[in-house]
């Protein structure tokens, strides 16, 4: 098989080179492309999406990393056509764009989970600073989130909603929607639970004195059991959302779960220390086998 790691990054990440290293280990062929390396060229005879003008056609799968967090909407738009004209020259890309794209935004994640009733937060996507007002009045404790963004990088809690609603105001000054979410109180942990295809290959708790419990943030992890109820949930997070694999962050309370957010390209290495499972191994099982069935 050959096969191709996208990212955003000019040299690999810890996770782009975990994939690599096992496609190599099995015999494959392996690349790496940095997406801003692709172009696409449109002509009579249909649509080629290449590599500094190298033909791709030999590669048959891609695997999706990132696109990239900081992006002007052209860039942005252009980034994900791209990858929809690898799609249309029949090329497998794991994960699938639309999934990719289902998981990245929270908005779209939440509200397609809530109507497949997944239990989720109570969430508020407005762009108006007095709605967003009463929501905090009537929720209490809640956690103003970027729209698009992952590690809990530029999450902030809010308590007392006269001072939120002078941020909050800054925010949409800047064009920013607001994204606030209601507070679970968690018992100073989340859970981050791996699914690749129609399995659970393993979960952690992600324990902090800090409210964040992103690894990034400083949480650790510590190995834990999959009851049947998180196992279902689960996967039926990874399928609702069109995705191959993910890794899905899940709070308790009051003997409930519910989902925060869906990573469609998640960081493993704290996963893959604290339960020796190297999903790199699982995800090209998979795309082996969809390349078979394709064949």
């Amino acid at each position: 098989m050959h096969a191709a790691v996208i990212d955003h990054n000019t040299t690999p990440t810890y996770t782009s080179l975990s994939i690599l290293r096992a496609l190599k280990q099995r015999s494959h062929h392996a690349y790496y492309l940095p997406i801003d390396k692709l172009s696409c060229i449109i002509t009579n005879n249909g649509v080629e999406v290449r590599f500094q003008d190298k033909t791709l056609k030999i590669i048959e799968c891609f695997f999706l990393r990132a696109i990239g967090n900081i992006l002007n909407s052209e860039r942005f738009e252009y980034r994900i056509n791209l990858l929809k004209s690898l799609e249309s020259m029949k090329k497998t890309i794991i994960n699938p764009v639309t999934g990719y794209l289902n998981a990245r935004n929270k908005f779209s994640c939440l509200s397609l989970l809530a109507s497949k009733n997944i239990n989720v937060p109570e969430t508020l996507i407005t762009e108006n600073e007095f709605m967003a007002y009463e929501f905090i009045k009537k929720m209490g404790k809640c956690v103003v989130k970027p729209m698009m963004g992952s590690r809990g990088i530029g999450s902030f809690l809010v308590e007392d909603a006269d001072v939120a609603f002078r941020r909050l105001h800054e925010l949409r000054e800047k064009g920013y929607a607001l994204y606030i979410q209601r507070f679970v109180n968690k018992p100073g942990r989340d859970l981050r639970v791996f699914v690749v295809g129609d399995e659970v290959i393993g979960g952690m708790a992600r324990e902090s004195d800090n409210w964040k419990t992103n690894v990034y943030q400083g949480a650790k992890g510590r190995l834990i059991e999959i009851d049947g109820e998180l196992e279902k949930i689960a996967v039926k997070v990874n399928k609702e959302l069109g995705l191959l694999y993910s890794g899905i962050d899940i709070a308790e309370e009051n003997g409930k779960y519910y989902v925060l957010e869906v990573n469609a390209s998640p960081i493993w290495v704290e996963f893959q220390k604290v339960t020796q499972i190297n999903p790199a191994e699982k995800i090209i099982d998979l795309a082996e086998k969809i390349i078979k069935n394709n064949g």
